[in-house]
């Protein structure tokens, strides 16, 4: 029978360094946000969908992961885990980076322009 319990806690490490990071996140996040978003509404879409991006694929990481590896003992299993985790944020910071990169250069053109 297979245990549950790496798995588990794999998950549980991930969704806590997710929450951690947007956490420290969220209010830069917020203020960059309604600077960029022409209303408070698609601020607030923008900024959820961000966080659900930024805790969903660490998250998908991990479950990748787990699947590869098959019956490593616990702190194998938990060392892979937090590298998923941590790739999974690297990931997601990078192209939420990368998509707000644009968003900023296009809304510095338009504060410029005459």
């Amino acid at each position: 029978m297979i245990d549950p319990f790496p798995l588990l806690l794999e998950c549980l490490l991930s969704v806590l360094l997710s929450l951690a990071i947007l956490r420290f996140l969220s209010q830069p996040l917020a203020g960059l946000l309604n600077r960029l978003c022409p209303d408070e509404a698609s601020a607030h879409f923008w900024r959820c969908y961000t966080q659900l991006m930024l805790a969903l694929a660490p998250l998908l990481c991990v479950l990748l992961l787990d699947l590869f590896i098959g019956s490593a003992d616990l702190m194998a299993k938990l060392r892979y885990g937090l590298i998923a985790t941590l790739g999974g944020l690297l990931i997601g910071l990078w192209l939420v980076g990368k998509r707000l990169g644009r968003f900023i250069d296009i809304a510095d053109t338009f504060r410029s322009a005459p």
